[in-house]
């Protein structure tokens, strides 16, 4: 089937779409979740420059006005090629989080820089943290004013910025945004990510080997292959057409026609092909095509260097085994993850791999380090409550006692792991809340600091390691002249400088007796070289076709182990320790200009960070309470149910501590609505949280050939707390919330209407006639009275970490509790008690899932006409329809399994990712009775609801993407055999589903 591009599709399939489009955008998924904020006790401050409001904890006041200063210096330069200057905007500095990380959000419009620097330096380069994320950051800034035009901007006035962020998405790929502001920080920095050879090494290597894939496949990714994110794709492609045509602004025409048409299909593709004559998949292919030749004219001359794998490859599935050490006993040690694996140690013993223990939440600093028995590497470790602070710690595993240890305490904020020689004492770089780098040296076993290098300039190290005789710690050097490789004496601390300060991006480090090794890109290609510490004269060791990397000594100093790029992942190679055989470094002649370089020629902004003022910008203590009304959406939006709709207003802070919504909530099923308004107060330990509704409820029930109606007013208040927390400590992310609520419902002007035959009775009362004798008490309504209610929950999970290929967790535990009670009087009693849980197990192979599911439910049940019954809470067996049980338990067995990894495109409109399978088992029992009035004899009759339900069958499930949309999409079917009870007749039922909500 060839579908191509929008100008070729019939005007209903445009119609289609547009309409499509429009709701994607505008109808987002709204709610109060827990928010990303930090502890009360952090008092900010406010710095204010014409274009930037920066937003920093106390005591950060020197990096907060240096940030204003780089903001300031690159509004301009940084918007001219877009063609759009930002309006002032808020930034702010989070200085308690140890995560490496930086973001802008338009729901509500801010950006916040995490200032913990990147121990990488394939991530980082050469570059200043704080310069490099505000350079990256502000582009956003930029392309979301320049998304504010046509009809985005008619959208925004409509709908709010949630609304325009999800047009601006939809109308332009997410490859884009990442990728224009990764060739931004290209240009402006000396080494933006765009210039790191490894940044795009996947994608090269899949090049290099015939895998150029298709624009869908490249775009939306694959569980079949393993292919880089939007990031690298999208550097590319923007790079390649300012390259091919020449022409800096190219983007800004292109992006400004698609966001002011964002209501057309595919406006993105058409007006790249009003550029260029070329749709975005016909651009996409020309690139491939240059590229390939001209990675090819580099490497194709190599001569290679002539290593031993010593991992042996079983699967095409993309693998890595990275950073490879000798232990004490001759095995190799390394970290093994990829696709179908999370980060786990193994060794190798020959070709023989054996799982040696798994990680936990790794801190990803480019290095692990073995000594003996020995492993040691960072993890993160999180404050329960509060989500933007967290920490970094240092982990050791010992292979002979097969215990794990933290080194460093709890609350710890270190980057890097280097162990001594004889595993006592562990290397590595603190940076504090004040943004000071300190290289500190810890005792392994106690985690008690035995040495502490004084840093005056404040420069940065990273990936710190010992000597092999442990008398000294090399280390890479960032300072203002730029990035070199130092030693320091552990005795003394004094400093010795191996490798001047120059932008040449060296990584990786390690000092033995002879030798200085270490990784550069000199050549274009990331490769090993060595530096010869009597003569100076510097080595290439190893000629690499994609990369090498990662390089250690064998304890007797006899071999080399490294890293090197092949087709399906990182192998562990070998080569005997024979300077002899190294050459000589030679000049490097390019093939061809890189792309970074075309950047740097257009922008001619390289210079622009070197020459940032130090003006002293006033400071003021930040008011909180100023910005706790901060709307950032009004207008449409569907609740997670996807059965209301909610035209209203929602507001949050930029600090993330208050969200405010209100407006008026539509209920699909019922026809009904009401006007809402909820707040939740995050800011202390517990979240207070409280609304009021009003409005009208409907209810349709068909029993013994009648059909009830019934329609009334209710106002509901509620208030209550919760309390989540992160408590995750291992491989196992593990979370537990509580809440409890105090509700009123109060209703008026209820009716009732029973229609039976041609007859229709009604009333004001939820006690109907059903016949000429019994009426029914339809007992989850109220008429007129009080309902005070309260509602206590509390839900656990604890789940093994997964990889990409993984549905499911293949160990994992989610608990679930819920009563509901009545024990502050009013007009009804009632109470009910749910509990569910979903215990997921590994399946017979790689990537399948056994999981069961467990419910159990009981409610009070009375003849009594003050009774109220609570709403279900559990799910039951599938296939079936219910009446009301007071009591009901369910058991499910589950086995769902990937069948197939497709990557089928149907044109733009659909690309198929995943079909998967699920067979079940379902067994339910439910006990409980009906309750009929005849008043006329004054008898009560009750009608047994105790039954079994039993049913199996199967599902299939696709995830795809839509309209080339990269969130994938989840679409399924299910059929299911049921067996007869006295409430269901034996059949075949069939389902569509959406995610999991069948229709």
């Amino acid at each position: 089937m060839n579908i191509k591009e929008v100008k070729e599709l019939s005007l209903p399939m445009k119609l289609f779409t547009s309409i499509f489009f429009f709701l994607f955008a505008v109808l987002s998924v709204s709610g109060q979740a827990v928010l990303d904020n930090n502890p009360p006790s952090l008092k900010w401050y406010e710095v204010k420059t014409p274009h930037f409001n920066v937003l920093f904890p106390k005591g950060f006041d020197v990096q907060a006005q240096r940030v204003a200063n780089t903001l300031e210096t690159i509004h301009a330069p940084e918007s001219k090629t877009l063609g759009r200057k930002p309006k002032k905007v808020s930034v702010i500095l989070q200085n308690q989080s140890s995560e490496s990380n930086a973001f802008v959000s338009i729901t509500p419009l801010r950006s916040e820089f995490y200032i913990m620097p990147s121990q990488d330096y394939n991530f980082v380069g050469n570059n200043d943290w704080l310069d490099m994320i505000a350079s990256h950051e502000f582009r956003h800034v930029v392309q979301f004013q320049h998304a504010k035009q046509g009809f985005n901007k008619f959208v925004f006035y409509l709908f709010g910025q949630a609304t325009l962020s999800a047009m601006a998405n939809a109308a332009v790929p997410s490859w884009f945004w990442e990728g224009d502001a990764v060739a931004t920080e290209t240009a402006f920095l000396p080494t933006g990510r765009g210039s790191i050879p490894n940044f795009g090494l996947v994608f090269r290597t899949n090049f290099l080997e015939g895998r150029t894939f298709n624009y869908h496949k490249q775009y939306l990714r694959s569980y079949k292959h393993n292919i880089p994110n939007h990031y690298v794709l999208g550097y590319h492609m923007v790079s390649y057409l300012r390259k091919r045509t020449g022409d800096p602004d190219i983007w800004g025409r292109i992006t400004g026609r698609a966001w002011r048409y964002s209501f057309v299909p595919f406006t993105f593709s058409n007006a790249i092909h009003k550029e260029t004559g070329l749709y975005v998949k016909d651009l996409y292919k020309e690139m491939t095509k240059d590229l390939q030749q001209e990675w090819a004219a580099l490497t194709d001359t190599l001569t290679l260097t002539a290593g031993n794998a010593i991992n042996d490859r079983t699967t095409s599935a993309y693998t890595d085994y990275l950073y490879p050490h000798q232990l004490d006993d001759g095995r190799i040690v390394t970290v093994k993850s990829g696709i179908g694996d999370i980060e786990q140690l193994y060794v190798f013993d020959n070709l023989d791999e054996k799982k040696l223990f798994v990680m936990g939440m790794v801190n990803e600093t480019g290095m692990i380090d073995v000594s003996g028995s020995r492993i040691a590497w960072n993890e993160y470790r999180y404050d329960p409550r509060w989500r933007v602070k967290n920490y970094s710690i240092i982990k050791v595993y010992d292979t002979k006692t097969k215990k794990s240890w933290k080194v460093s305490k709890f609350k710890s904020r270190y980057a890097g792991a280097g162990l001594s020689p004889n595993g006592e004492q562990v290397v590595t770089v603190e940076t504090n809340t004040e943004y000071r780098h300190t290289l500190t040296i810890l005792d392994v076993n106690t985690g008690n600091v035995v040495s502490e290098f004084s840093n005056p300039n404040n420069d940065f190290y990273s990936m710190p390691r010992f000597s092999d005789d442990g008398s000294r710690v090399v280390v890479l050097k960032k300072s203002k002249a730029g990035k070199s490789v130092v030693t320091v004496d552990v005795a003394s601390g004094v400093e010795q400088e191996i490798i001047s300060p120059s932008n040449e991006n060296i990584g990786y480090p390690v000092l033995s007796s002879t030798h200085l090794f270490f990784n550069s890109p000199a050549s274009g290609i990331d490769n090993i070289y060595a530096i010869d510490l009597k003569t100076t004269k510097r080595y290439r060791v190893t000629n690499s076709r994609y990369g090498s990397y990662n390089l250690s000594l064998s304890k007797d100093g006899k071999t080399i182990f490294y890293n090197e790029q092949k087709r399906n992942g990182m192998d562990i190679m070998r080569m005997p320790f024979d300077p002899t055989v190294w050459r000589e470094e030679e000049e490097v002649k390019n093939a061809g200009k890189p792309l970074s370089e075309i950047l740097v020629e257009q922008e001619q902004a390289t210079e622009v960070l070197k020459n940032v003022p130090t003006n002293p910008y006033p400071v003021t203590k930040y008011n909180k309470a100023k910005g706790i009304l901060n709307p950032y959406a009004w207008g449409p939006l569907y609740t997670n149910s996807l059965s209301n709709i909610d035209l209203g207003i929602t507001s949050t802070d930029i600090l993330s501590t208050t969200s405010i919504s209100a407006g008026y909530l539509l209920d699909v099923y019922e026809g009904t609505g009401e006007w809402h308004a909820d707040v939740s107060y995050q800011a202390l330990y517990p979240i207070i949280r409280s609304g009021i509704t009003y409005g009208s409820r409907m209810d349709n029930n068909k029993i013994q050939g009648s059909e009830a109606n019934f329609k009334w007013k209710e106002t509901g208040v509620y208030g209550g707390l919760e309390i989540p927390l992160l408590l995750t400590r291992s491989k196992y992310r593990t979370e537990l919330s509580i809440s409890n609520d105090v509700g009123v419902k109060l209703t008026s002007d209820f009716r009732s209407e029973v229609i039976r035959g041609n007859t229709t009775t009604r009333g004001d009362d939820r006690l109907v006639k059903i016949n000429d004798s019994l009426s029914f008490l339809f007992n989850d309504i109220t008429s007129y009275g009080k309902l005070i209610y309260n509602h206590f929950n509390i839900n656990y999970s604890h789940a093994l970490k997964q990889s990409i290929r993984d549905f499911y967790p293949r160990f994992g535990q989610y608990v679930s509790a819920d009563s509901y009670t009545i024990p502050f009087g009013g007009d009804y009693n009632g109470w009910q008690a749910a509990t569910r849980a979903t215990l997921y197990f590994p399946g017979f192979a790689k990537h399948h899932s056994f999981y069961a599911r467990l419910s159990y439910q009981k409610s009070l049940e009375s003849p009594n006409l003050d009774t109220y019954t609570f709403r279900n809470r559990i799910a039951k067996p599938r296939g079936y329809s219910y009446p009301n049980n007071s009591t009901f338990y369910m058991v499910s067995g589950n086995y769902e399994l990937p069948v197939w990894y497709p990557d089928i495109a149907l044109g733009p409109i659909l690309n198929f990712q995943r079909i998967r399978v699920n067979v079940f088992y379902d067994y339910g029992k439910g006990e409980g009775f009906t309750y009929f009035y005849d008043f006329t004899k004054d008898l009560l009759y009750r009608s047994n609801n105790e039954d079994i339900y039993k049913s199996y069958g199967g599902e299939v499930r696709v995830d795809l993407n839509l309209f080339r949309l990269l969130p994938q999409f989840q679409f399924g079917f299910r059929v299911s055999q049921i067996t007869a009870n006295r409430f269901n007749d034996a059949g075949l039922q069939y389902e569509f589903l959406i995610g999991n909500i069948p229709f």
